[in-house]
């Protein structure tokens, strides 16, 4: 329950903008599979080796959200190369502060970062949108047995940005 002054805790605020997110994706997205591990959630479907993840981090005063791929090192690389060729429409559709990146030696993700001072409703509606329409965008990206998803990409930008 949110504090007088909106306030939320990790996993109340969690939750909440979970059931946003889940609210705002249109039909064409099918549900994901989820995995929780106390303040990170991850949307999956065939493997969760590759996932979208949610994580409050009030420690560090930041929300990291995105699709990560953090499975065997060749199959990592391969997912993060089927996502390079379209880096710029993707970070035009989501916005620059999208990046992907090389996030350990075998692990990859595109993702961005907020920065807050406190964990608020308003807060938890503003990244739902985001990680709705990034969901909306990228699911095919997630899956691991497509070649690639590039054919249906232009079509999948037009539905995420409405």
């Amino acid at each position: 329950m949110p504090t007088k002054d909106g306030r939320m805790k990790a996993r109340e605020w969690l939750f909440y903008t979970e059931d946003l997110t889940l609210a705002t994706l249109g039909e064409s997205v099918p549900r994901p599979q989820r995995r929780v591990m106390w303040t990170v959630l991850q949307f999956y479907w065939d493997t969760p080796a590759a996932h979208f993840e949610l994580q409050p981090q009030p420690s560090r005063s930041l929300i990291e959200v995105g699709l990560h791929f953090e499975g065997r090192a060749e199959q990592n690389e391969a997912w993060a190369a089927r996502i390079t060729p379209h880096t710029a429409e993707i970070q035009s559709a989501l916005g620059g502060a999208w990046e992907l990146e090389e996030w350990t030696a075998s692990w990859r993700r595109l993702h961005r970062v907020y920065h807050f001072d406190h964990l608020t409703g308003a807060l938890g509606r503003e990244v739902a949108a985001e990680w709705a329409k990034a969901i909306s965008l990228l699911w095919p990206f997630a899956q691991a047995g497509m070649e690639s998803p590039s054919p249906n990409l232009p079509r999948l930008m037009a539905a995420a940005s409405r």
